[in-house]
């Protein structure tokens, strides 16, 4: 595969993965029971729109790897070390977020549907076993890290416009601390923007 074949695809990829990623956030936020209003979060699961909701995530983190590895393909030669240690953390935790996204279409409905596994999501049982919080501490770390390091390296890099490394930043980094879930709403559609911006960026000719 040419390399100008990999960025056209590649920035195709993140501009659609960015779009789902967007409409993910509107539709959790909007069409299911908020988590931290009903408490019981099998009420959330139990919604008829949590899968097809979640459903969204799931090729969206596929497609925005595609496109993180095209961004990287065209930066790579000056990015250095900080632009391939981001990559690397970047990737890996998308892959596992993926991961908790098949265990939220796979697994969760079926555990709420089944009254002794049930107890399971609503007391937390799940969530604060020792094995899932290593799980989730090693994503907070590589996404973290990747968001952190690969952002620096995109605003950095002179073939990209800035606005676009610096929404895909900010965004990121607003998301991971956002108080509330309308401010979550308005960083997912900052870092869908910057990530629409670098995927117009790399369908350009060098």
């Amino acid at each position: 595969m040419k390399l100008s074949t990999l960025h056209k695809s590649g920035g195709y990829a993140i501009i659609i993965g960015a779009f789902l990623f967007a409409v993910w956030a509107v539709c959790w936020t909007f069409l299911l029971p908020n988590p931290e209003q009903v408490k019981d979060f099998t009420i959330t699961v139990s919604s008829p729109h949590w899968i097809w909701i979640n459903s969204l995530a799931l090729p969206a983190m596929f497609l925005t790897v595609f496109g993180f590895t095209a961004l990287y393909s065209r930066m790579y030669e000056k990015s250095g070390w900080l632009g391939f240690t981001g990559y690397i953390f970047i990737t890996t935790a998308y892959i596992l977020q993926a991961a908790m996204l098949t265990w939220e279409i796979f697994l969760y409905p079926v555990f709420v549907s089944y009254k002794p596994s049930a107890a399971l999501l609503r007391d937390n049982i799940m969530l604060n076993h020792p094995m899932v919080s290593i799980f989730n501490y090693l994503f907070m770390i590589t996404i973290f890290l990747g968001v952190l390091l690969f952002g620096i390296a995109l605003i950095r890099f002179p073939g990209f416009k800035k606005i676009g490394g610096i929404l895909f930043l900010a965004g990121a980094l607003i998301y991971a601390v956002a108080p509330s879930i309308y401010l979550s709403i308005i960083s997912v559609l900052a870092f869908s923007a910057g990530c629409f911006i670098l995927g117009m960026n790399l369908m350009k000719q060098e």
